[in-house]
């Protein structure tokens, strides 16, 4: 029995940079996407300043928010792909 170390620790890059990315990356986004938000809506400072509203922040933010909607339900969908299709008899493409 040969233990191959480089496909072990190859495999396990991968699962860090995955988990870093989806663990880390997606509340980052959100977060983001909260900022453009309040960038966006404009009103009335803590100082008394006025801001107008910005549409580019506001749709920025709303990009974000619908990209990690697109992202949580493909992960959803990808671990539910097999009940899925047990239940269901709908076959998806993963």
């Amino acid at each position: 029995m040969s233990i191959d170390f480089a496909s072990i620790a190859s495999s396990t890059l991968s699962v860090v940079v995955v988990g870093v990315l989806l663990g880390a990356g997606l509340p980052l986004l959100f977060s983001l996407g909260i900022v453009l938000q309040d960038k966006g809506a404009g009103g009335e400072h803590r100082d008394g300043t006025i801001t107008a509203p910005n549409p580019a922040a506001r749709f920025g933010a709303w990009a974000i928010f619908v990209a990690v909607g697109l992202i949580v339900l493909y992960g959803l969908l990808f671990l539910t792909h097999k009940s899925i299709d047990h239940y269901l008899g709908i076959t998806l493409p993963f």
